[in-house]
């Protein structure tokens, strides 16, 4: 019976992977730039799940190209996070890691909390309704990924505003190396605490827009790391049962 399972949940991975690239094609992406969106939301759907092996031929089949745009697509993962490398093994969807998730929001309150200090100072008027019309957006997003995709859009937008294309590269990197986590059931939380930092930056208290946001990324890596630990323990005791 487990094969018969095995061999329909790949299949219906397969499925959704190619909903996935249907949906970001367009006559405008290079080979590269499709691969690269499409094996991302791959990732961050959980089609594509931490551990699976990636290989370049397959995908350069899939998506109807050679293997030099797939393999600069996956460069780039591999800088985003999302993928990792060894030799003579290819390239891998990392895996989420307890210890891992820690530094990488210990990280995101010190760059976040700058950009958020850096930015504020320098907001125009122009800013400030962009960030409405993006917050507005934010909050009536249905679905989990509408509301990761919006949320994105409204905090890119407002990091931006610093001018150092640098410091919003690093933490788009950090955002994305979690995004996964983000659109798992036991990590949604309460549109109120954007909302609460939204109105700090509307009234530029930089004091109280950090604060807001370094409490909600620490509650929301307590929850990641216990879900991870929980798992992870799961999965060591069905192994367990498996070999008795």
């Amino acid at each position: 019976m487990k094969p018969v399972e095995s061999e329909s949940h790949a299949a219906e991975s397969r499925q959704r992977f190619l909903e996935i690239i249907e949906r970001v094609r367009t006559d405008k992406l290079t080979a590269q730039e499709l691969v690269l969106s499409a094996v991302r939301n791959a990732i961050l759907a959980g089609v594509l799940e931490p551990g699976a092996r990636l290989r370049q031929e397959d995908l350069a089949d899939v998506f109807g190209t050679s293997r030099i745009p797939v393999r600069e697509a996956l460069r780039a993962l591999e800088y985003e996070g999302l993928v990792t490398s060894e030799p003579h093994r290819g390239f891998t969807v990392t895996s989420l890691d307890a210890d891992d998730i820690e530094e990488v929001y210990e990280l995101r309150i010190l760059l976040e909390g700058q950009a958020v200090r850096i930015a504020l100072p320098l907001m125009t008027d122009e800013d400030l309704r962009d960030l409405e019309v993006l917050f507005r957006t934010m909050q009536g997003a249905a679905s989990p990924d509408e509301q990761l995709a919006s949320r994105e859009r409204f905090y890119t937008r407002l990091y931006s505003i610093t001018g150092r294309p640098r410091l919003v590269g690093l933490i788009s990197r950090l955002r994305q190396e979690v995004a996964r986590a983000l659109r798992w059931a036991t990590i949604q939380h309460s549109g109120a605490i954007h909302e609460s930092f939204y109105e700090a930056v509307k009234t530029g208290d930089a004091d109280r827009a950090v604060a807001q946001l370094a409490g909600h990324y620490r509650r929301v890596a307590i929850l990641i790391r216990r879900h991870i630990r929980e798992a992870d323990s799961q999965t060591r005791n069905e192994g367990r049962r498996r070999s008795y």
